[in-house]
């Protein structure tokens, strides 16, 4: 919580740079403790949490120090820390509907999960494998549509709407651009990236055949990821909840439900769920932000 806080007012001033940075040290340390508690001091599970629990701490004691050492307006000083309720209205306004809307998402992955389990244990290990992998193709998509949060705050909160909307298109192509460079080996290697969660053939099989026939789709996750972050840069989260919940529940669960149950109760057909969401989502998402421009945006979220 203490990191992801203050890397978030980090960020919110342009520096992205050293909450990267000790993310990195909190990883190096996290793989070090691991070694030399279990191999060393022989502490088993016990020895991986603690690894765990001393390099997250790590990573927020920097942030920490950071913020209190700062000379710019997001310095720390614990002793004017007071509790500014207009300014916790405003946070959370904006925070408790991006919160649901990852939490809709996660939420949207059970039902999934349910159909997939029908189709066996290989099937499970193969789309676990898929899982692991799919996290890391999210990972260009969503640092984009993070930075564009932050820039369509910046730039609307000084009257800048042209260069926000500027960089919002920036952020969509240079979002494509990485998922497409991502993709391609991804589905080139994808037996070879399989192997590595499961050396299963049963199981590298499955797994193969996800990343293959889903990845491609991953470019419309571009659109979402974006113009949602751009939305919530302008004070609007509510609407990128509403859409994804429209998308990611409801169609995915009426779409599951009806392949199932009365078109193919295969297991190719059931995983195209997730594409079919994401590509309901982005025409929802692209829709709305064409049709509502981001200065609109913010003048709605005020009223």
């Amino acid at each position: 919580m203490l990191y992801n806080i203050g890397s978030g007012i980090l960020r919110a001033i342009g520096d992205s740079q050293r909450p990267f940075y000790f993310l990195v040290v909190s990883a190096l340390l996290n793989t070090v403790l691991d070694l030399v508690f279990v191999l060393v001091f022989d502490m088993g599970v016990q020895g991986v949490a603690l690894a765990t629990v001393v390099a997250q701490g790590t990573s927020a004691l920097l942030t920490i120090i950071t913020l209190v050492r700062s000379d710019t307006c997001v310095k720390l000083s614990f002793s004017r820390l007071r509790m500014h309720w207009d300014a916790l209205a405003k946070i959370v306004r904006v925070g408790i509907p991006a919160a649901v809307q990852m939490m809709i998402t996660a939420f949207s992955n059970i039902f999934v999960q349910s159909y997939i389990n029908f189709f066996g244990e290989n099937c499970m290990a193969g789309w676990t494998a898929y899982g692991k992998i799919d996290q890391l193709i999210f990972l260009p998509m969503q640092s984009l549509a993070l930075a564009s949060t932050t820039f369509v705050g910046q730039n609307l909160g000084i009257g800048q709407v042209e260069r926000a909307k500027k960089g919002v298109s920036y952020a969509l192509n240079i979002s494509f651009a990485a998922t497409v460079i991502v993709m391609i080996p991804v589905i080139l290697a994808a037996p070879q990236l399989v192997a590595f969660f499961n050396e299963d053939p049963a199981v590298g099989e499955f797994g193969t055949m996800f990343l293959r026939y889903i990845t491609p789709f991953y470019i419309l996750c571009c659109v979402n990821q974006v113009y949602s972050g751009a939305l919530r840069g302008a004070g609007n989260s509510k609407v990128p909840m509403i859409i994804m919940l429209a998308s990611f529940v409801c169609f995915r669960q009426v779409y599951l439900f009806i392949m199932a149950n009365f078109i193919s109760n295969t297991i190719l057909p059931i995983a195209m769920g997730y594409p079919a969401g994401w590509l309901v989502c982005s025409a929802l998402t692209f829709v709305y932000y064409h049709k509502v421009p981001l200065d609109k945006v913010k003048l709605i979220d005020k009223k």
